[in-house]
C-alpha cells in the first residue's frame, strides 16, 4: 500500500504540469489530466486507509492534495452563489450552453419524443442567450423545426448560425447562438486544421452594455463504434493483439484531439485579446479543467462553475462520464452567479446555465 501511495503521488504531481504544457509537447500528460477526479479518489482512500492504520503515511497524499489544491476548486464545489458579487451596470442576463447532439436527429436514444422534450426544457429554462452545439436546421418540411420554432415560439428575437457540413435535402449541421437582446455584430473563427469544428462571436447589446459572445465546438476525439466498443470490453477478456491495435488506435484519436484543442484555444484567445467589449464564453471544449487549453482560458478569464457552481458538475454523460467538458467563463468586467448543471440527460451532454453581468465601474 505505502509503495501504490508512492506510485500515485508521482503521478499526480506530473498531473499538475498538464494545464501548462502544450499538448503538441508532450500530450501524455493531457491524457492524465482527464484522469484528475479519479486520481483524487484514490488518494482520498489513501487517507482514509492510513487513518485507519498508520496516520503518520497520512501526510504523503495531503502533502500532495495540498500543492494542487488550487485545481481542487475547479473540479468540485460545495457551495453556490445565487446573487451577484456586487454592483452591475444594468440587470443580470441568463446564459445556457447546450451540446444537443443534433436534437437526436438520428434517434441515438431510441426515443423519437427527444427534440420535443429538448424544447420543453428550454421552454422551461427560458435563457436570455442560448448557445446551441452540434445544431440542426433544414428547411425541407420532413424534418422538425428547431430554428424556425426557436425563432417564433420563444423569445428570441436574433440567431447567429453557422454550419461546418451540409447533406442532402438541405440539412445544415453546425453552431447557434440565439438571443433576447439585439445582435449588433458577428463573425467567426476558423480552425484551418479542423474545419469540421467552429467558433463564432456575437456582440449582444444588453440594456447598460454590450458583450461578446463567444460559442465554440472544438476538436472531439471522434471516436467510432469500434472504439466504443473497445473501451466497453476493457473489462471482459480480450486477447493481447486486440488489446495493442484497439489501445494504439484509441490513443492515436486522443493525441490528435489534444493538439487540435490546443491550437484552436489560442486561436480563440487571441480574438478576445482585441475584443472591444467584455467576452463571454460558451461552449463544448471537450476538454477538462485540468487541460491546456482550459488554462489558456482561464488565464483571462472565470469560470461560472467555480464562481457560482455546486457538486462536480460532470456534463458528459457519454461512455466516458463524469467529466466536466462544457463551460461558460467570463471576462474581468463581468459576474456570474447562479450556475446550474442541468439534470436532463437528452443529449449526451448536460445543459449549463449562470446568470451573468457587467459590473459597474
Amino acid at each position: 500500500m505505502w509503495w501504490a501511495n508512492l506510485i500515485a503521488v508521482v503521478i499526480l504531481l506530473a498531473t499538475y504540469l498538464a494545464p501548462v504544457v502544450n499538448p503538441i509537447t508532450s500530450w501524455p500528460l493531457a491524457l492524465l489530466a482527464m484522469t484528475f477526479t479519479f486520481q483524487l479518489a484514490v488518494h482520498a482512500f489513501f487517507l482514509i486507509w492510513w487513518f485507519l492504520f498508520r496516520r503518520k503515511r497520512m501526510l504523503l497524499s495531503a502533502l500532495v492534495l495540498l500543492i494542487g489544491w488550487g485545481h481542487i476548486g475547479d473540479h468540485l464545489q460545495l457551495f453556490g452563489r445565487d446573487k451577484a458579487n456586487g454592483g452591475l451596470k444594468g440587470p443580470g442576463v441568463k446564459v445556457m450552453s447546450y451540446n444537443v447532439r443534433l436534437f437526436d436527429l438520428y434517434q441515438w436514444s431510441k426515443s423519437k419524443q427527444t427534440r420535443n422534450a429538448i424544447f420543453d426544457m428550454l421552454r422551461t429554462e427560458d435563457p436570455d442567450i442560448l448557445c446551441l452545439q452540434e445544431f440542426f436546421h433544414s428547411p425541407d418540411k420532413i424534418f422538425f423545426r428547431t430554428k424556425e420554432a426557436l425563432l417564433k415560439d420563444f423569445r428570441y428575437t436574433g440567431v447567429h448560425e453557422r454550419y461546418s457540413q451540409r447533406a442532402r435535402l438541405q440539412q445544415h449541421f453546425g453552431i447557434a447562438t440565439f438571443s433576447t437582446r439585439p445582435i449588433v455584430g458577428k463573425g467567426n473563427i476558423q480552425f484551418p486544421e479542423n474545419p469540421n469544428n467552429l467558433c463564432i462571436w456575437t456582440d449582444i447589446a444588453l440594456e447598460a452594455d454590450t458583450i461578446r459572445v463567444y460559442n465554440a465546438h472544438l476538436a472531439s476525439y471522434h471516436f467510432g463504434d469500434e472504439d466504443y466498443r473497445f473501451i466497453q470490453e476493457l473489462d471482459t477478456d480480450v486477447n493481447t493483439d486486440t488489446l495493442k491495435s484497439g489501445g494504439l488506435r484509441i490513443l492515436k484519436r486522443l493525441r490528435r484531439g489534444f493538439r487540435l484543442r490546443a491550437d484552436e484555444v489560442q486561436r480563440i484567445v487571441d480574438h478576445m485579446q482585441d475584443s472591444p467589449h467584455p467576452v463571454l464564453y460558451c461552449g463544448d471544449m471537450n476538454d477538462v479543467p485540468m487541460s491546456y487549453g482550459y488554462h489558456l482560458l482561464r488565464e483571462t478569464l472565470g469560470d461560472a462553475f467555480v464562481e457560482s457552481g455546486r457538486g462536480l458538475g460532470g456534463t458528459y454523460i457519454g461512455n466516458l462520464p463524469s467529466l466536466r467538458i462544457d463551460h461558460i467563463l467570463f471576462g474581468h468586467e463581468m459576474d456570474a452567479w447562479g450556475f446550474r448543471t442541468h439534470p436532463e440527460e437528452l443529449s449526451d451532454h448536460k445543459a449549463i446555465s449562470a446568470m451573468v453581468g457587467v459590473r459597474a465601474e
